[in-house]
């Protein structure tokens, strides 16, 4: 399926491929944050832009070129019998990560974009990939649990690394602020202040669809299997409000909630079509994949 092949490389980390792990592998969104998420599995001479520049990763080495078609100039080279999987830029310091055969660790480096200054920097155990960064911290979850994974946080200079909440993983970052929400997809959803370091759960049933937008917080909560409710709250939890009472929608498909919009998929079967329903004129639409695509990507 085109949309399911597509989705797993740039929305789900699944998103969704077991609800357990549905959180764990998906690749987060920074809003209005200096470090881009350059890619999460980083497949052969894929070109991704950060900053000024343009990464991709070829034959066990990473590339930096100021110019999209350019040769370009290896920056770093992974260790042997290492892989290098993605890595997270500002245009400026690449972090990235790289597993080892026979070794449960997942090992991360930073490299400077001329090639300069690379250093091995932390290791964390069962690790899936850097998250997120924010002032001198990586957020990487890591650890098998029950629920599923826990989120680390590694201090880039000091490199320290240090569990922050369990089972649960980073989803989406705006400025300092990340909401965060439990790997089985239906339950503990929370903002997370990296300044303070502190937690402020705000739902009990939160779903896929969680994420930021002018300054909020929007979230599905499940009503049932086939129906969520869309939610609203600031950015310190408080000031909820219900916008959408029930919407006939898969609560592990729902994507993006904006202001007014609610990106979503339907399947029927093997097949599926995307959908937008404006909460304005409480009504859906169907959409094309690569609109639905370009949307919850970006």
């Amino acid at each position: 399926m085109k949309l399911q092949k597509k989705a797993g490389l740039r929305i789900v980390l699944t998103i969704c491929i077991l609800a357990g792990l549905c959180l764990a592998a998906r690749p987060i969104r920074a809003e209005a944050a200096a470090y881009k998420r350059v890619a999460q599995y980083w497949e052969e001479n894929e070109r991704n832009k950060a900053g000024g520049y343009y990464l991709w990763n070829s034959k066990g080495r990473i590339y930096a070129s100021k110019s999209k078609t350019g040769a370009g100039k290896a920056i770093a080279k992974a260790s042997k019998g290492g892989q290098i999987l993605g890595a997270l830029s500002d245009g400026s310091a690449v972090y990235y990560e790289e597993s080892r055969s026979n070794s449960k660790y997942l090992y991360i480096y930073s490299v400077k974009i001329n090639g300069k200054n690379r250093k091995l920097i932390g290791k964390v155990k069962e690790g899936a990939y850097i998250n997120a960064y924010y002032n001198g911290n990586l957020y990487v979850p890591g650890g098998l649990a029950s629920a599923g994974k826990h989120t680390y946080r590694l201090n880039v200079k000091t490199k320290k690394v240090k569990c922050i909440i369990k089972n649960a993983v980073p989803f989406e970052q705006y400025k300092q602020y990340m909401l965060f929400c439990d790997n089985q997809l239906g339950g503990k959803a929370y903002i997370y202040n990296c300044k303070t370091g502190k937690f402020i759960k705000f739902s009990n049933k939160c779903m896929c669809g969680l994420n930021f937008s002018a300054g909020k917080v929007y979230y599905a909560e499940k009503v049932n299997n086939t129906s969520v409710r869309i939610m609203s709250c600031s950015i310190n939890g408080k000031n909820k409000r219900t916008l959408v009472k029930k919407l006939s929608a898969d609560p592990y498909n729902v994507r993006k909630i904006t202001s007014r919009y609610v990106y979503y998929i339907k399947y029927k079967g093997n097949n599926y079509k995307c959908y937008r329903y404006d909460m304005k004129m409480k009504s859906s639409k169907e959409i094309s994949e690569k609109t639905y695509l370009k949307i919850v990507s970006g």
